[in-house]
């Protein structure tokens, strides 16, 4: 077989080149003799290139070509060299990259990207999706990836070369770490081919955290891929998984004809040493958000066994004498939080059959690992005890979450 050239161009809409030629174990490459150069390719060769992992791909980014000086400003030689980034970016253009390694930093980062790329008032539900997208691979990473370097994030949105018409915003998220069909094999056992563990990832409650029929444990839903897959067919967006022997690509129908987009995958064998997920979705169309996390929780609840009809969350204000909990603003995606107060404040009372109030007045929106996090467990006690947790000021975003949080959490 003749060996992978080294690619010329690194596009999302053509990830093979790249990954084939990584397939082949180089030891370096000249920046410079590629162009463009996407951000998920610089993600990519930085999570390689990085002088702390072992044998580092050697990287040469010292030529005037437009490639090296697009990396230089994204601060790609930083990474690697294992300093901070300077500057945050360029406000609505790039994001510099970044390493992630712990569950606290998932959530600046996300809201630091997602409003410096996003910047008008009139896209907020397009930032409130990259914020959602952002976080949960993020959290992704840190939960699963074994990477002791962590991972390494970055984003831009483009407006020229093959987005000359339809500007996109871009995100990729890359560790070196064992990859998705060793994380899941470990619980799921018939999943020992690399295509079906990636085809699996994104089904609702699969993960490495429980077991193969359950809906989910204290640490994990098992839900970020999957709505991070339904979102991309909803926005006509672009996700490429790619992770050790297989890559998948999934393409949301630009037109809005095809409810389950299109999805393909390169050769066997194809894949990254590591995870690198990139997601990309129209900049400037104003979507909506609420009526997406809506529309994914019904298609989540179609693939979720239950096993109880009764609600026990209650959307409803409380009896007077039942106690009244603040969620706070502050800490809205701290899931060692939440769960450390839902074991303190909540589990003990449903278990003495005293209801619960919790206030979320003031929170447009909160991803599922955060509700999760907070009421995966006082639900099922709730369930058991047969006592009721009154949910205050949800907004309609808010409320689907915690309603797909119910139907998950009884289901298995």
């Amino acid at each position: 077989m003749t060996p992978a050239a080294i690619p010329s161009r690194l596009e999302l809409d053509d990830p093979a080149p790249l990954l084939r030629w990584l397939g082949m174990d180089p030891v370096g490459v000249d920046l410079g003799a590629i162009d463009p150069v996407e951000m998920w390719g610089l993600v990519a060769l930085a999570t390689l290139g990085r002088v702390q992992g072992n044998e580092p791909l050697r990287i040469r980014t010292d030529r005037a070509a437009r490639s090296c000086q697009f990396a230089r400003a994204v601060g790609f030689e930083d990474l690697m060299n294992g300093d901070l980034p300077s500057g945050p970016g360029e406000p609505g253009r790039t994001v510099k990259l970044t390493r992630i390694q712990t569950s606290d930093t998932t959530e600046p980062v996300a809201e630091r990207i997602s409003r410096l790329l996003i910047t008008e008032e009139r896209f907020e539900d397009t930032r409130r999706t990259l914020y959602y997208v952002l976080n949960e691979l993020l959290r992704n990473v840190v939960q699963h990836s074994r990477d002791p370097l962590g991972g390494v994030v970055g984003a831009q949105v483009n407006r020229g070369g093959r987005n000359a018409e339809r500007p996109a915003v871009q995100v990729a998220v890359a560790d070196a770490g064992i990859g998705i069909p060793a994380s899941l094999v470990s619980r799921h056992k018939s999943l020992t081919d690399p295509r079906e563990a990636l085809s699996r990832s994104l089904w609702p409650h699969v993960s490495s955290t429980f077991d193969e029929g359950e809906t989910g444990s204290i640490q994990n839903a098992g839900m970020g891929l999957f709505f991070i897959a339904e979102m991309t067919k909803l926005v006509g967006g672009r996700l490429v998984l790619a992770s050790r022997g297989a890559t998948l690509i999934l393409e949301g129908d630009e037109r809005f004809e095809d409810p389950h987009g299109r999805t393909k995958f390169l050769e066997p064998g194809v894949g990254f040493p590591g995870t690198l997920v990139a997601f990309e979705m129209p900049s400037e169309a104003e979507q909506d958000y609420e009526g997406m996390i809506e529309t994914i929780k019904e298609r989540a609840r179609e693939r979720t066994p239950r096993r109880a009809v009764h609600k026990w969350l209650a959307f409803e204000a409380p009896p007077a004498e039942v106690q009244r909990f603040i969620v706070s603003q502050s800490r809205i995606e701290d899931t060692v939080e939440a769960q450390r107060f839902s074991e303190e404040k909540l589990l003990t009372r449903l278990f003495n059959k005293q209801p619960i109030a919790l206030d979320f007045m003031g929170i447009p929106v909160c991803t599922q690992s955060y509700v999760h996090a907070l009421l995966f467990e006082p639900l099922r006690m709730a369930w058991a005890r047969k006592t009721k947790i009154y949910i205050l000021n949800a907004q309609p975003a808010v409320r689907s979450t915690l309603e797909l949080l119910e139907n998950y959490a009884l289901g298995g």
